[in-house]
């Protein structure tokens, strides 16, 4: 009796600690977890139970270290984000893990801090359950792996209930994440066929087509769009005196850079069109090729798998690897090497990529965004981000208007990125299935005049744009008036929004 005892003390221990993270949570952030939830007593009662059988487990230490790594992990990411994980979140670990702890570098004392605390409290207890006379059981091991095992049955048959959000545990909401996660992986998916676009060459083209792809800028935050903050002088100024500069509101087709920058690139419109990348029918930098173009792709990104596929295509190309300088300027450096010919060229910038502060030049560090105050520091480092923008684009734009003729030239961003503001329900970064990490600016520039008369533009219709300034014009049979924002998957198997634009306003039909 007095071994079970100690397995009860332990129980108790185990379920305080598990709790943890969400009395952190509480103190960092307002209603983290609201405990006068209706799933309190419920989740707590699981806990103690959950906490009961790794204590006779015989391998109770590395059970608990996963179920408290997951409430750290959640504590983490809402750090970071200011949101719970979502299920189509998961993929983010195969498709943009460098990003990821590049991102996390921002709040890398944060992180010291809890992986410190976890590494103490693992330690610790390791050191006292040796000491303990604790009973250890195999069926409870067993109990436990049945659980883990048998548990994603049970999420199916409520997905909506398991999403993870401020009324779950913490260890839970990542451990529902998780499962819905790999339900959606294994679950069977409803194929889709769409009709074959039509490209239909019309013309030689212009001489020189450039698409400058920004990084996480966000037009709501660009004072060119009628922010408060006085960070695109350089644009401001081309926008009052240079009639040739078009700038408008855009909407990007994925919320995450590999899927946006390759939907993009190939004229994707349906998130589930798969067959479209196949065929590379569309891809811009192929379409070029054939039309005579010479092609480069010059990018202060990494190379990543799914974007390697449009590089294929590319007669000349640097990335991020390839130079000694990190900051966007040395594209304008690369530019001026390109001769005066029939050219199509990407340059793909890095700032405003998270951290912010790392990929803009000390010089451009306008507003001081030292501060203990997560929303203070992300929105200033951002804003001088922005200027940078400002200033690269200006110069691009500076340089072909002198040195060419009959060209046009392009600017929009992967996606947006959330700043925490209340539009944006307080959340931060990208990544996430809303609205709000999509806002992107389109600028436009040509030696000849173009009539952009629409009040939102998308990744989709800008493209199409491209194309017939490459020569070719794209139909698309499938077209019906509605657009899609994909999430996470290039093939829409992590979720996507379909909208529609009607009377200037944006209209979310379904997610």
């Amino acid at each position: 009796m007095k071994s079970l005892k100690y397995n009860l003390i332990i129980a108790t221990l185990f379920t305080i600690l598990l709790l943890l993270p969400d009395f952190i949570g509480n103190i960092l952030w307002q209603n983290y977890y609201i405990i006068t939830s209706k799933n309190t007593l419920k989740e707590s009662a699981i806990t103690f139970f959950i906490s009961l059988l790794i204590s006779f487990s015989n391998a109770r230490i590395l059970f608990f270290t996963l179920f408290f790594l997951f409430g750290v992990i959640e504590l983490i990411y809402f750090d970071f984000f200011h949101s719970y994980i979502q299920p189509y979140q998961t993929d983010l670990l195969f498709s943009e893990l460098e990003d990821i702890l590049d991102s996390l570098k921002s709040i890398a004392t944060f992180i010291g801090i809890l992986m410190a605390f976890v590494i103490a409290i693992i330690a610790l207890l390791s050191y006292f359950l040796k000491k303990l006379p604790l009973k250890s059981y195999k069926l409870s091991t067993i109990l436990l792996l049945t659980l883990i095992l048998i548990f994603p049955f049970f999420v199916n048959k409520k997905k909506v209930i398991y999403i993870p959000n401020s009324t779950h545990l913490s260890y839970l909401n990542t451990f529902f994440a998780t499962n819905l996660w790999i339900l959606n992986k294994f679950s069977k998916k409803i194929k889709k066929t769409y009709k074959p676009y039509i490209v239909k060459k019309e013309s030689n083209g212009k001489k020189i087509v450039i698409v400058i792809m920004g990084e996480s800028l966000n037009y709501k935050r660009m004072h060119l769009f009628g922010w408060d903050i006085n960070n695109t002088p350089n644009l401001d100024k081309l926008a009052k005196n240079d009639k040739n500069f078009i700038f408008k509101k855009a909407i990007s087709s994925g919320i995450n850079t590999p899927v946006s920058v390759v939907s993009f690139f190939n004229l994707k419109r349906e998130p589930q069109n798969i067959n479209l990348l196949l065929s590379q029918k569309t891809n811009l930098l192929k379409l070029a090729k054939e039309n005579n173009y010479s092609t480069y792709w010059l990018s202060l990104q990494e190379e990543g798998t799914s974007i390697s596929t449009l590089l294929n295509y590319a007669d000349y190309k640097k990335t991020r690897k390839d130079f000694i300088k990190k900051y966007d300027e040395v594209l304008i450096n690369e530019l001026k090497k390109i001769p005066n010919k029939k050219t199509f060229i990407i340059l793909h910038l890095r700032a405003n990529h998270s951290p912010y502060e790392e990929y803009t030049p000390k010089k451009f560090y306008k507003w001081d965004f030292h501060s203990k105050d997560y929303a203070t520091y992300k929105r200033k480092s951002y804003y001088n981000g922005v200027l940078y923008n400002d200033y690269v684009i200006s110069k691009v734009i500076e340089y072909v208007k002198s040195h060419f003729k009959n060209y046009s030239i392009y600017f929009t961003s992967d996606h947006g990125e959330m700043l925490g503001f209340k539009d944006e329900g307080g959340r931060f970064g990208h990544s996430q299935l809303t609205f709000g990490d999509t806002f992107v600016p389109f600028l436009y520039y040509s030696d000849t005049k173009r009539e952009l008369n629409k009040t939102f533009y998308n990744h989709y219709q800008i493209g199409k744009m491209i194309a017939k300034d490459l020569g070719y014009e794209i139909i698309n049979p499938n077209e019906d008036g509605t657009y899609f924002i994909n999430g996470v998957s290039i093939d829409g198997s992590s979720g996507f929004i379909q909208y529609k634009i009607n009377n200037s306003k944006l209209i979310k039909e379904n997610k």
